[in-house]
């Protein structure tokens, strides 16, 4: 999964719309783009910042856009740039595959959490893997809320279009997103070019379907054009504004390059202006001759600031990133919200829309999920009755909500509907639909050929029809076959649009028929029941016991008060969180120390038990490993960790590895280093995904390619190293790669042929590549020379054979 830094930062530089050198006559035409069909598409992008090049004056067009840049596009397509480049993710849940890159993640996390992409489905993408014209199709008409209407395909390929795709795919091609090829085919596994996007963005906005920059990047009726003066004015918002060209401006008419005295009073004309208030970029608008009927329709979002009654009521608008514009109600203005008409009083100071704005008049307003105040929970729906339903959380915990103890709007919901609640105290005040595919969490009873059956987590069970070119998954993603789901596996269906499985994931909690499951380590049987138990992530807690309940044991009931601590048991809570079922597990638990661990073929571990004994134990392939609440991978487990295992006695396996607290007293451990304090003597690794700092011994031995007569000082902090711990002090650090890594710091020192880094155990010296990539803050290609002007700063570099290949002022 990892490249060269240097390629990653070039990609960067593509994604964040950074503008390449100037080539010609403007910095927003490129070599590869002058003459050819889709110069007037990346142009306009360019202009509006949404695109750049790959330097050189290169834009290369036919290059494959990625999953993770599509996302990206998206983000700076609706209006996000800014918000998404610096999410705080402070929402979490992402579950970011192994290698995915950082520079990718905030924005990754912001479309997931804005319901643009499912949050569930981040460690399925693949960063490098090109998007499909079928997935770009999927990705926008999700994010634009775009329904197909009864629209139906007939390209002759429709078959190769994925059943859950083909609604998205029709509502794309509905609304002028994308177009099919000129054989009538819709080609849904062709890549999605650089070229392709910059078109799809373009048309967005012609269509009135985006606005991401309001102020800067409009449609508008020019009212008169000064060609000697260079200067144009337009009819904007019901305002007239006079705007000047830039030197460097990009005229476009029918595709082709034109001049100023080619525009003509009373066309429409797409504009973009530039960071200093000129027009950089301006378009005939929609094929629309001077005189004739238009129509042109603009789409802002944001927020609204009052509403004046009248004749003709005015709504004053705050688009985001715009300015405060007040625009009059058509009379036939359409108001809607999750699907339902609303009237004028739904629109109150403070809520949040989506408007369309046509000739000067706001003709169709879309009330946003504008939650009130309050904690906010997200799940899916499980079931819906006649006063109440319920609804599984994602932290995989499951509630019964009363209708009558909803306080503000309900809407009707369906089972495994994604929803989001809104609770003040114990009092639900919103249940908002979210625009997402619907879900259903169960255990599995059956797998059929045709279908498969579950019980829910109100203990119903449910037939779902697989749908065509169903996927199967396991737990972190990858696919597996329908075989390898057994019964009473829990797991994740997601429905297509005809409520077929679409997607069978092995689920990381269990349903709550089954979510909870652990070790007795004490039982209450007097007064008020209870049972304490010590879970398969390491946790203990305590649940109360209902005085009905069930309890089953080699198949066999037995009472409440039979149940022995060291028991194995999986819990099942009613809607009072009260136990209600107990299922003692023929299950084993066993602790000691991690002597040998077999990855390759069938995986096993050895341990060395309390009492001394080494014993092996064979692993399951789907097993569980935590540490400290986290999900692992078995091969995150290392030589010397302590760890319990939980053993299913039936299948003879280890399924469950929790990696104990006890663990890090001794052995060796791989990471890389992000810290190394010498006041404190204390050394910080970060190995998969966590950190954690260890102290450092006194006669600390510091290696290399069997050199041991190193120094802390010499250890460039951001190397892999294996550390070996004893009585938890590194008694040994011994450098695996210093050569090709990332590293960071403050430029002290620059000279011609390298560079003096400072970190916080001292200086290193860097010499540069021959072919080495030097951008400053805004990521603008700069010589060595220029280096001097930047010490004192943060930089990051990539180190290639232990040279430069790439640095980056902070």
């Amino acid at each position: 999964m990892l490249i060269k830094i240097w390629r990653l930062m070039i990609t960067l530089v593509l994604v964040l719309g950074i503008l390449a050198p100037a080539w010609a006559a403007s910095p927003y035409l490129f070599k590869d783009t002058s003459g050819k069909w889709w110069e007037q598409a990346v142009a306009e992008c360019s202009a509006a910042e949404l695109v750049g090049g790959r330097g050189n004056g290169i834009f290369a067009p036919k290059d494959s856009v990625t999953q993770v840049e599509a996302i990206i596009f998206l983000n700076r397509a609706l209006g996000h740039r800014k918000e998404a480049d610096s999410y705080g993710m402070s929402q979490g849940g992402y579950n970011f595959p192994a290698g995915f890159p950082a520079w990718a993640q905030r924005n990754v996390a912001f479309a997931a959490d804005k319901g643009y992409i499912s949050k569930t489905g981040i460690p399925s993408i693949q960063p490098k893997k090109p998007a499909s014209r079928a997935e770009i199709a999927v990705l926008f008409a999700n994010a634009l809320k775009l329904s197909a209407d009864g629209y139906q395909l007939d390209f002759k390929d429709k078959g190769a279009i994925p059943a859950g795709f083909q609604p998205y795919v029709a509502a794309a091609v509905k609304h002028g997103i994308m177009a099919g090829r000129t054989d009538n085919t819709f080609d849904p596994n062709a890549n999605v070019t650089r070229a392709e996007m910059a078109a799809i963005i373009a048309r967005l906005v012609e269509n009135g379907k985006i606005n991401p920059q309001p102020d800067r990047y409009f449609i508008a009726r020019l009212t008169a054009v000064d060609a000697t003066g260079k200067k144009i004015t337009v009819s904007k918002g019901g305002q007239n504004y006079t705007w000047s060209m830039a030197n460097e401006a990009l005229l476009y008419r029918a595709g082709k390059r034109c001049q100023l005295g080619d525009f003509k009073a009373g066309e429409y004309v797409k504009v973009v202006l530039d960071t200093a208030g000129k027009i950089a970029y301006l378009a005939f608008s929609a094929g629309n001759d001077a005189g004739s009927s238009v129509s042109v329709t603009t789409g802002y979002t944001g927020t609204i600031r009052g509403l004046a009654a009248g004749g003709q009521p005015t709504l004053s608008f705050q688009p985001d990133g715009g300015s405060l514009t007040s625009w009059p109600l058509a009379s036939s203005v359409k108001i809607s919200q999750y699907g339902q008409a609303r009237d004028l009083t739904a629109l109150t100071v403070g809520a949040r829309a989506e408007i369309k704005v046509t000739n000067g008049n706001i003709t169709e307003i879309y009330l946003l999920s504008s939650l009130p105040a309050g904690n906010e929970s997200r799940g899916y729906v499980i079931n819906v009755y006649l006063d109440y339903f319920t609804v599984r959380y994602d932290d995989g915990t499951s509630e019964e909500i009363n209708k009558s103890a909803v306080s503000g709007t309900f809407y009707q919901l369906v089972r495994g509907q994604r929803v989001a609640l809104t609770k003040t105290g114990n009092t639900v005040t919103a249940v908002v639909p979210l625009n997402e595919p619907k879900k259903l969490f169960g255990e599995v009873v059956s797998v059929g050929s045709t279908n498969i059956t579950i019980e829910d987590g109100d203990d119903y069970e449910l037939t779902i029809e697989l749908a065509s070119g169903y996927k199967v998954k396991d737990k972190v993603g990858s696919s597996i076959n329908l075989s390898d789901i057994d019964d009473g596996d829990a797991v994740a269906i997601e429905l297509n649009s005809q409520n077929k499985a679409s997607v069978i994931q092995l689920s990381e909690y269990a349903s709550s028929t089954s979510g909870l499951a652990g070790e007795v380590l004490e039982v209450d049987n007097t007064g008020s029941w209870s049972i304490r138990i010590e879970q398969t992530d390491g946790t203990k807690k305590t649940f109360n016991v209902a005085s009905s309940v069930d309890v089953y044991k080699d198949g066999g009931s037995i009472d409440f008060e039979d149940i022995r601590t060291g028991y194995y048991v999986k819990l099942k809570l009613n809607s009072s969180d009260d136990v209600s079922r107990i299922d003692v597990m023929d299950y084993e638990v066993l602790e000691g120390e991690v002597t040998e661990l077999d990855v390759s073929g069938n995986w096993s571990i050895t341990i060395e038990k309390d009492d001394g004994d080494e014993e092996t134990y064979d692993v399951s392939s789907q097993v569980d490993v935590y540490e400290d609440g986290s999900s692992k991978e078995f091969d995150d487990i290392n030589e010397g960790d302590y760890v319990r295992l939980v053993i299913n006695n039936d299948e003879d396996e280890v399924i469950i590895i929790a990696i104990s607290d006890e663990s890090g007293n001794n052995g060796n451990y791989t990471g890389t280093i992000t810290k190394l304090d010498m006041d404190d003597d204390e050394i910080t690794i970060k190995r998969s995904g966590t950190s954690k700092t260890y102290d450092l011994a006194s006669n600390v031995i510091v290696e290399k390619d069997d050199d041991d007569d190193l120094d802390l000082e010499d250890i460039l902090i951001g190397s892999v190293v294996k550390i070996s711990l004893e009585d938890n002090e590194v008694e040994k650090i011994e450098i695996t790669d210093d050569e090709d890594i990332t590293v960071e710091g403050e430029l002290k020192d620059a000279r011609g042929s390298y560079i003096i880094l400072r970190q916080d155990n001292g200086d290193h010296k860097l010499y540069f590549a021959d072919d080495v990539e030097l951008e400053d803050e805004d990521g603008d290609d700069i010589d060595a020379d220029d280096l001097s002007d930047f010490e004192g700063e943060d930089v990051v570099i990539k180190l290639d054979n232990g040279e430069i290949s790439s640095l980056e002022i902070q």
